[in-house]
């Protein structure tokens, strides 16, 4: 990189040339290093608008720049500054971070004044300037105040996150960065990166994949060559990776197992969805049964049955006991009961069921008997926290060794979005994320408990 040749003013007027000047950071080695603007500060710093979404990977130098900018113009001009990050590590981190700038900035050898400096709060009384780092949700820290610019660290984490924007932004119109790495498909800041992909301009989204650093690869041993899954020769022909990388991906991926999508994303709509607690991991590799697949006399199959109410869908899927893996399924909504229950009869008489495993809460144990007057052999299953704690994990067991399902998109969903939630009592949730759906996931899972809990005169016959 060429150096400018600047006078001290010009200096300070660019943030470049002022973070490499004036500035200092710990780098990997926890050495003092002047702060050179890497390509991912260099290229966010050439778009931002001033309302700006970060979606990124780890330790990018995102939040390096952005505390790196705010502090340049909160000791040259008069600004009021807020920091929040997600827990106190990262809130500890970037005070730290604060403070290690201002120990080092110096303007012909003398520091900024500051007045004030504690756990949250430095003050530069010669620009009337205030900086506040803080962790979210903290004694309603950032409401109430008036500030020119706002950071969120890892906002996707937040509790509540779009009470706590909304107090920090209530005062004014400030120059609003908002970081993090994805955390599920649910949340305010999900939501808000899928409404600016979709084109609504309110937020500018930028998108930073693990590749953007060049440190992220692992040389090849003299000789080595790598042989690409079908998944990584598509991200080397549309992204131009290298073996390289693809080897240090490989390494990061044995390391994190299902954490990888979430710590180093490589897809700004897929990384959401795989990320998260997702309550079944990565199980993207089981979508490989056939479609179209026709009865055969000599195999037995299993069915579930989730009802659905109100918006809900009514899923019915069938298991091929014999191979293993998914035939076919019924997915419906808002059609009169009788239509649905004629539906679910057609489905049964398709594959020749001797017995179908159906939710029998609330409306479910009206239709069971329903369909019993249909001919339709229904075991009914009552759903409460035990219960379905009990199939999800047989169906994580049976997902995780050989099972297959057939590629369709509302299953893929259901389970990737699919999470353990403690609640304040103790207990876990299992449940969609979100407004999401589960009623395909419950249904498989009520499918899946049929087989194994098949006896041959109990359920289906000798």
């Amino acid at each position: 990189m060429t150096l400018k040749t600047e006078t001290p003013s010009q200096v300070v007027s660019d943030p470049e040339q002022f973070a490499r000047v004036f500035l200092r950071i710990l780098d990997k080695d926890k050495k003092l290093v002047p702060l050179w603007w890497n390509k991912t500060q260099r290229d966010f710093h050439s778009k931002r608008t001033g309302k700006d979404l970060i979606l990124k990977a780890r330790q990018l130098g995102v939040s390096t720049y952005v505390q790196a900018e705010m502090f340049r113009r909160t000791v040259t001009s008069t600004r009021a500054t807020i920091t929040l990050a997600h827990d106190d590590n990262t809130t500890q981190i970037l005070r730290r971070m604060a403070d290690r700038f201002y120990d080092h900035c110096k303007f012909n050898n003398i520091q900024p004044v500051r007045k004030y400096a504690n756990a949250a709060l430095a003050t530069y009384p010669e620009f009337d300037s205030e900086a506040i780092i803080a962790k979210a949700g903290s004694k309603e820290v950032g409401r109430g105040g008036t500030y020119t610019d706002f950071h969120g660290s890892e906002c996707a984490f937040w509790p509540d996150a779009e009470k706590l924007i909304a107090g920090a932004m209530q005062g004014g119109d400030p120059d609003v960065i908002l970081e993090s790495t994805p955390n599920g498909a649910q949340g305010w800041f999900y939501e808000r990166c899928m409404e600016a992909l979709d084109g609504d301009d309110t937020w500018k989204l930028h998108f930073y994949p693990w590749w953007w650093d060049d440190n992220y690869q692992i040389p090849l041993k003299t000789g080595e060559s790598l042989v690409y899954t079908d998944e990584e020769l598509e991200l080397v022909k549309k992204h131009r990776l290298t073996a390289q990388q693809i080897k240090w991906r490989r390494s990061k991926q044995t390391e994190l197992r299902a954490l990888f999508v979430q710590e180093y994303p490589e897809d700004p709509i897929l990384c959401f969805l795989t990320s998260g607690n997702s309550y079944f991991g990565d199980v993207e590799n089981i979508y490989t049964a056939p479609l179209d697949v026709e009865y055969n006399p000599d195999h037995r199959y299993a069915g579930g049955l989730d009802w659905g109410q109100e918006n809900d869908f009514t899923d019915m899927l069938i298991l091929d006991m014999n191979n293993r893996c998914m035939v076919d399924k019924l997915h419906v909504r808002k059609l009169a009961w009788g239509e649905i229950r004629h539906r679910v009869k057609t489905v049964y008489d398709k594959w020749h069921l001797r017995g179908l495993v159906a939710e029998a809460n609330s409306i479910g144990s009206v239709n069971i008997e329903e369909l019993r007057k249909l001919g339709v052999t229904v075991i009914p299953f009552e759903t409460t926290n035990e219960s379905k704690s009990m199939i999800m994990g047989e169906l994580y067991e049976a997902l995780h060794s050989g099972w297959q399902l057939q590629d369709w998109d509302v299953l893929k969903q259901e389970i990737r979005i699919f999470v353990s939630t403690k609640l304040p009592s103790g207990l876990w949730r299992l449940a969609a994320a979100g407004d999401g759906h589960d009623d395909a996931v419950i249904a498989l899972a009520l499918a899946y408990y049929a087989v194994e809990a098949a006896q041959p005169v109990i359920l289906f016959g000798a």
